[in-house]
């Protein structure tokens, strides 16, 4: 008997070691960790040591995957583990990229320096329950401190309870941020792109107003003053309105709640589900806000798996407005302002039609309001190279007799999706002035068409 607990005591003494030499190798920062962890039922969490080597807002970004899970598949679409940092509750991830690996990041908040212990558990009740493991490839740590450009963007991110349904639909996928002076405040913007939208505009008028199935809303706005301090805060709620926020925070981070069917906010209530997404990216100077889904090609995929998994995917007929595959689309991003509505046309090589996004309905026609998405569909099967045309034309406001007008400044990209989802090269760009207006009385044109050279 005592020799068999000696033979405890040292194995004990071993694995201890081990886990010793473990941790030291990986308490370091900024440098990429290999993990190669296994999380299951029966190792559910996989804990690091991690060296921060000066006070800062801190971000990892995780390699994963959860074997036997796929987006697209009802009951298989994700697993789910959550980031915890000296036993604080960070944030959920929910591995939207199912068995194929992604790169997920963390936004982990204010950290002091020195050594703090980084823990990744397996969350099976968050996730379906197909997804029985979560494979850890590698992580990666960087803080931001007070003097990184991007410091005060991270500082006031704000943290988003999603909705219950998360696992599956609806998932908040990123965040990006913009920044402007007001008098001689700094005005920062947090914006989030959700997989998709289950409530407020319908698919068709997503494709046809704004070239896309996911859902966009910026979700927070913040003015801090020449010392850095909070003037004013507010967040998108109900009917998209803005509201002063006067809810908890973490550290300069706000707490929002989902608080609709269509993804607005609310600064009060919590969830099972926790996103604390990391804003680095911001919007680029001459684009729409789909521009980040361009920059982050990944995003149109799982949109598209989710639409294809709620069943709400028809049959491609370019002569109805019902949304079909997004890879029988053309998008066409463009700059116009003005009173008139818009609708964009497509003409294709030997066809006499022409593919509008309208479908001849007012309701589906796209306000003029800056840089905007429209997206018309065309028969299955064709690519960019068989695009001749594309044509723009202003309408009048429904029921009103009255004449309208718009600008078009910019048409910067004409593109399809190929067959994994990504974004092909665009086959159009145009930057200049053009007048259209309704009023058949004055000179100026109601359409204007662009030929595509080959």
């Amino acid at each position: 008997m005592p020799r068999e607990n000696a033979k405890l005591m040292l194995r004990a003494l071993l694995l201890a070691l081990l886990l010793c030499f473990s941790l030291a190798c990986a308490a370091r920062e900024a440098s990429e960790v290999r993990v190669e962890g296994l999380l299951n039922a029966a190792n559910p969490t996989c804990a690091y040591e991690i060296n921060v080597e000066h006070d800062g807002e801190a971000v990892v970004t995780l390699a994963a995957y959860g074997p036997g899970t796929s987006w697209d598949k009802v009951g298989a679409e994700a697993a789910v583990l959550s980031v915890h940092v000296d036993d604080v509750y960070k944030s959920d991830v929910v591995l939207f990229s199912g068995a194929t690996s992604h790169d997920y990041q963390v936004l982990l908040g204010p950290l002091s320096k020195g050594h703090h212990r980084l823990e990744f558990r397996y969350e099976p009740r968050k996730g379906v329950l197909q997804a029985q493991k979560v494979r850890l490839e590698d992580y990666s740590l960087r803080v931001y401190g007070p003097d990184d450009p991007l410091y005060e963007v991270i500082r006031h991110a704000p943290i988003i309870y999603g909705r219950k349904e998360a696992y599956r639909t609806d998932v908040p996928l990123l965040m990006y941020h913009e920044r402007w002076t007001k008098d001689s405040h700094t005005v920062i913007q947090y914006t989030v792109i959700f997989s998709n939208e289950d409530g407020g505009t319908p698919p068709e008028g997503l494709m046809a107003r704004w070239g896309r199935l996911t859902d966009i809303e910026w979700a927070y706005r913040v003015e801090l003053d020449k010392a850095g301090e909070v003037a004013r805060e507010q967040y998108q709620g109900r009917d998209h309105k803005a509201f002063e926020f006067r809810g908890e925070k973490e550290g300069r981070h706000p707490l929002l709640c989902i608080a609709t069917r269509n993804n607005l906010f609310s600064d009060q209530g919590r969830s099972p589900y926790r996103f604390a997404l990391v804003p680095e990216a911001s919007l680029p100077e001459g684009h729409s806000r789909e521009e980040l889904m361009d920059l982050n090609p990944w995003t149109y995929k799982v949109m598209a798996q989710e639409w294809s998994r709620e069943g709400m995917e028809e049959k491609g007929d370019p002569d109805t407005a019902w949304v079909s595959d997004p890879r029988n689309y053309v998008y066409v991003e463009f700059n116009a302002e003005g009173t008139a509505r818009i609708a964009v046309s497509v003409k294709l090589q030997g066809d006499p039609t022409w593919y509008s996004s309208d479908h001849g309905v007012a309701k589906l026609r796209a306000r003029s309001r800056g840089w905007q998405r429209s997206a018309i569909e065309v028969p299955s099967g064709k690519t960019c190279q068989d695009i001749e045309a594309v044509r723009f034309t202003a309408y009048a406001e429904k029921k009103s007799s009255l004449p309208y007008s718009l600008t078009l400044h910019d048409v910067s990209k004409v593109f399809m999706l190929n067959e994994d989802f990504t974004p092909t090269p665009s086959v159009l760009e145009w930057h200049d002035k053009l007048f259209l207006d309704t009023d058949p009385d004055t000179p100026d044109p109601d359409r204007v068409t662009f030929k595509v050279e080959s």
